[in-house]
This record gives C-alpha cells, sequence and structure tokens, in this order.
C-alpha cells in the first residue's frame, strides 16, 4: 500500500535550499521513498496522540518529522540536522502545536 505525501511549507522551503546538497538530497529521497512505502512504520512513533513519527538517518545527522493523517496520506513538517537535545525538544513543540492545528 503506497502512502500519500503532503509537504508542509517549511519542508518545501527547506528542500528547496537544499538542491546544492547532493548527499542530503539523495538521503531525502529516499527517506520519502521509504515513508511512501512503509508509512508510519517507516520511522519511531515519538507524540502517540498526535501521531507524530520521526525517521532518523546516521550520517549525515537528519531527523525528518511527519504525521499520519487520514485516508493513507502522511503530511511532512520538516527536517533538521541532529542537535542538541535542547534545540530537539523546541523543534517537537513546534510541530506539537502544528500537528495540532492539522
Amino acid at each position: 500500500m503506497r502512502h500519500e505525501l503532503i509537504f508542509d511549507e517549511v519542508i518545501l522551503k527547506q528542500l528547496r535550499k537544499v538542491e546544492q546538497n547532493k548527499q542530503v538530497k539523495d538521503i531525502l529521497s529516499k527517506m520519502f521513498d521509504k515513508i511512501e512505502e512503509k508509512g508510519p512504520n517507516a520511522g519511531q512513533l515519538i507524540d502517540s496522540r498526535l501521531r507524530i513519527y520521526e525517521m532518523k538517518s546516521k550520517r549525515p545527522p537528519i531527523r525528518l518529522y511527519y504525521k499520519l493523517a487520514h485516508n493513507n496520506e502522511i503530511y511532512v513538517f520538516e527536517y533538521e540536522m541532529k542537535t542538541s537535545p535542547k534545540k530537539q525538544k523546541a523543534t517537537l513543540t513546534k510541530l506539537r502545536k502544528k500537528a495540532s492545528e492539522t
């Protein structure tokens, strides 16, 4: 079963910026393919109430955040380079707010 990806305006802006970095672009492309194929099973559940998932890459250290919507739709929020736990917590707080609105 294929899942349809819906991209948030934040990740669209990030993807335009990453055009020059082939390595990151290729990794994100593979991550998107995996999410389309496996849906929520592609990543790790980080908020069960809002159904927010996180998918990680080790080299380079990337975290991709997405939400399972309805009718096999997956809402892709944004990605970030792995950073400090404090910054990750701030990102998750921002995503929880955004996810509760969608």
